[in-house]
C-alpha cells in the first residue's frame, strides 16, 4: 500500500521524521532534486570535478590521457549541455560518457579542464 503523506520540505542538515503505524508493503518515495556543480581545485580554478548532487562523476576514458579532459559548460546553467539518463545515472557531454565514480573501473578522469561560457 502506498500512502501519500504530502509534500514536506526539510531544512538542509536536519532529519525527516515520519510518525505513523506501519504495515507490510508500505513504501516511502523520496525525491531529491540533484543539481550539477563544479568543485575546483585550490590553486587552479579552471581544473574542477563535476558533481551531480553529492555524486562525483568520472569521464570514461578509452585510453590513458596526458592532459586534462577539456569540457565546456554554460556558466549560468551548468547542466544545460549535459544529457542525462536518470535511471542509470549515465551522463554525456558531447561524446564523452560520465558515470558515478563509484561505478567506474579502468581509465577515467575526475579532474577536468573546464571552460565556462
Amino acid at each position: 500500500m502506498f500512502a501519500k503523506i504530502g509534500v514536506k520540505y526539510i531544512e538542509p542538515g536536519t532529519y525527516l521524521k515520519i510518525s505513523r503505524t506501519w504495515n507490510d508493503g508500505d513504501t516511502i518515495e523520496l525525491k531529491m532534486p540533484f543539481q550539477f556543480h563544479l568543485d575546483p581545485v585550490m590553486d587552479q580554478p579552471n581544473i574542477a570535478s563535476l558533481f551531480y548532487g553529492p555524486i562525483l562523476l568520472a569521464a570514461q576514458e578509452p585510453e590513458a590521457r596526458k592532459q586534462w579532459r577539456k569540457i565546456t559548460l554554460e556558466a549560468k546553467h551548468i547542466g544545460s549541455r549535459i544529457k542525462v539518463n536518470p535511471s542509470t545515472l549515465e551522463f554525456k557531454i558531447d561524446d564523452v560518457v560520465f558515470k558515478p565514480f563509484y561505478e567506474t573501473y579502468g581509465r577515467h578522469s575526475v579532474y577536468l579542464d573546464v571552460t565556462l561560457k
